[in-house]
């Protein structure tokens, strides 16, 4: 493999189901925080499930909670099988950790414009970027949640491993246990 040839990239569905769900989880915890201190109530995760899920029934939050979740992974999933091999060429560079980070930003972005400014603002009545708010703050909000979802997404998804098997031990020794310390 010459110098500019990038590795091939292995997609590891488990770890990338993982990553966007903790980066889901995380991106709706910092939702709330920020519903709480700078009072944009338009951050609801729970509220924005419940009204395209189940038509705005009483008693319908969790629904929205877990279609939030259940979206996170599946774009957890759709960044690792497609988009993250596809920037490989242009973050292998900035190698494993830092290029992951890079990408997950870059990815989430989209989601932000495509999916949260141009499917879902509209959806819950907020019209194209939340312009019928009066106000940024919901987009530029949501731009922030994308990008905190981005960077947990590509840490978690790319973050190296840390825990390896110590070799078998010779016949009547001691069990193998894990190495935290090895690289």
């Amino acid at each position: 493999m010459s110098s500019r040839e990038t590795p091939p990239v292995r997609c590891d569905l488990p770890r990338a189901a993982f990553a966007g769900f903790t980066a889901g989880y995380v991106m709706a915890l910092a939702g709330y925080w920020i519903e709480a201190v700078l009072g944009i109530g338009e951050i609801n995760f729970a509220y924005a499930g419940l009204r395209y899920v189940a038509g705005n029934r009483a008693g319908w939050w969790i629904v929205g909670i877990v279609f939030h979740l259940i979206d996170s992974t599946l774009l957890g999933l759709l960044y690792a099988g497609i988009v993250q091999p596809a920037l490989a060429p242009w973050t292998a560079r900035l190698g494993r950790l830092r290029g992951g980070v890079v990408g997950g930003v870059a990815f989430a972005a989209g989601v932000w414009l495509i999916l949260a400014m141009l499917v879902a603002m509209p959806f819950m009545g907020a019209g194209v970027f939340g312009r019928r708010t009066g106000s940024v703050r919901p987009a530029l909000a949501a731009l922030i949640l994308h990008l905190l979802y981005g960077i947990f997404l590509g840490f978690v998804y790319a973050r190296p491993e840390r825990c390896v098997p110590n070799p078998a031990p010779a016949a009547g020794g001691p069990q193998p246990s894990l190495n935290l310390d090895a690289r």
